[in-house]
């Protein structure tokens, strides 16, 4: 108890600091544009309230007599960071952890939907410190749902459209869909999203390919969808050979790495390259997840070689992170292990095939995850995209840019540019060259509040001492 009680008196001594927050200019800073990836040394920010009123060359601009003046010399100014993939039932470590990083903003894509609202009108309010909030509520599912936490279920057209208008009554942004959603029921959630105005986000459905989802207008795909499994030149007799009912645990790890070699040795270019060409031309956004691929690729080995970073991780959840406890680990044959890296291989040749052909991109994390830590892990989801094959600017556009272009908010947020949101991370060294220089975080500015170094250590400290 007392130790969540000192995360939150943190929290609120930053929050009390918020509420007042004066003007502040940043000289002599590198500003980053991530539009093109220029850099422009030696320019002056001007923040008033939670807005960027002026940029201009150090000593050709105004600064009002009364703002906070910090030196960056030496610095470079970009947009503050979003993780478009997460699953938090917590603040007192997890809001911490993404300000100390530089995540200013989040897409919750299944929760408690009036918990999460309570938290961003906290938020909103200047009551609680933590990033801006973009929420779907619970995930819709099919009848017998695949789904964890907060489900609603829709079997059928009327329940689906009957999803979609409780939903957006209730305060939704989005809505989620999952894999066990019959085709009838998907149908009708997007007919009717789109008459409500609330974009479609999620899995593709098992009933429909990804080609399909992306003609019919799903905003946004996760962790690549079916694209594998849809541009297999075997198309639905890839499952034929599945077999009967199972009635060993780790026969559905084996049945998974045999469909999956049957899967990538029969991968179809010319499919793949149809399915990319819906995305393009029905403008269909990809969260890969990489980093929630790459933990569960590598999961032996990190549990093995411990993570400093555990320390904000109550001892109670870490044990879901063994191989002995964890859903995902702990029926796992061999034959799954090995099929499971050469999957993971392709699925970063994916992305980099996805990227060429002209596919728009957005990073999440799949937060809530083993081995996936709130803030931290977005760094190395960008590290993974330069892996798969974008430039460290795209990979930087995926987590500023193209989120606020996606939610339409490209005229107040996602550039470092006047009239726009103070929602910027300055950094010790340039992204553009070096994607992992995101992680050398001098300070934080969040809707105008500018925190330290200093502070964002006691924010972190907050979150330690929370997880105890």
């Amino acid at each position: 108890m007392k130790t969540v009680l000192v995360a939150a008196c943190v929290l609120m001594l930053l929050v009390s600091a918020h509420a007042q927050t004066p003007a502040l200019a940043i000289t002599h800073v590198t500003v980053i544009d991530v539009e093109n990836g220029a850099a422009q040394p030696d320019m002056t920010v001007v923040i008033d309230g939670n807005t960027i009123r002026r940029i201009a060359k150090s000593g050709s601009v105004r600064i009002p007599r009364s703002a906070t003046v910090i030196d960056g010399r030496g610095k470079f100014l970009i947009p503050g960071l979003w993780d478009m993939h997460v699953h938090f039932t917590e603040v007192d470590r997890t809001f911490p952890m993404f300000i100390a990083n530089g995540v200013t903003g989040v897409r919750n894509v299944g929760g408690d939907l009036q918990q999460l609202l309570r938290w961003r009108a906290a938020v909103d309010s200047g009551q609680l410190l933590g990033p801006q909030i973009v929420t779907c509520g619970p995930i819709v599912d099919g009848p017998e749902p695949a789904a964890h936490g907060p489900v609603v279920i829709a079997g059928n057209q009327q329940q689906g459209k009957a999803v979609v208008d409780k939903l957006k009554q209730e305060g939704a942004d989005c809505i989620k869909v999952y894999d066990r959603l019959p085709r009838e029921a998907y149908f009708a959630i997007i007919d009717e999203a789109r008459r409500k105005q609330i974009p479609v986000v999620g899995h593709v459905p098992l009933a429909l390919t990804s080609e399909e989802a992306a003609n019919a207008g799903q905003r946004s795909i996760e962790h690549l969808g079916n694209i594998l499994e849809s541009a297999s030149s075997l198309g639905a007799r890839l499952f034929d050979q599945d077999g009967g009912p199972v009635k060993d645990p780790s026969e559905f790890p084996r049945r998974l790495a045999a469909r999956g070699e049957r899967m990538l040795a029969t991968y179809d270019t010319t499919k793949a390259a149809q399915i990319f060409a819906a995305f393009v031309k029905n403008k269909t956004w990809q969260v890969p997840t990489l980093e929630t691929k790459w933990t569960l690729t590598f999961f032996d080995d990190l549990n093995q070689r411990g993570d400093e970073r555990l320390k904000y991780i109550p001892a109670a959840e870490r044990q879901w992170w063994t191989p002995e406890k964890n859903f995902f680990a702990r029926y796992r044959t061999p034959e799954y292990i090995v099929y499971r890296k050469k999957l993971f291989e392709k699925e970063l040749q994916l992305v980099r095939d996805m990227r060429r052909a002209g596919v728009e991109f957005m990073t999440g994390t799949d937060l809530s995850g083993a081995y996936i830590f709130a803030g931290f892990s977005l760094h190395h989801e960008m590290e993974l995209l330069v892996t798969a094959g974008l430039t460290p600017l795209e990979a930087l556009q995926a987590a500023t840019l193209n989120p606020a272009k996606f939610l339409g908010q490209d005229k107040i947020a996602g550039t470092v540019s006047p009239g726009k949101r103070a929602d910027l991370v300055l950094l010790e060294a340039n992204p553009v060259k070096d994607i992992r220089n995101t992680k050398r975080i001098n300070a934080v500015i969040l809707n105008g509040q500018y925190l330290s170094k200093e502070k964002l250590k006691t924010l972190l400290d907050g979150a330690e001492a929370a997880a105890k």
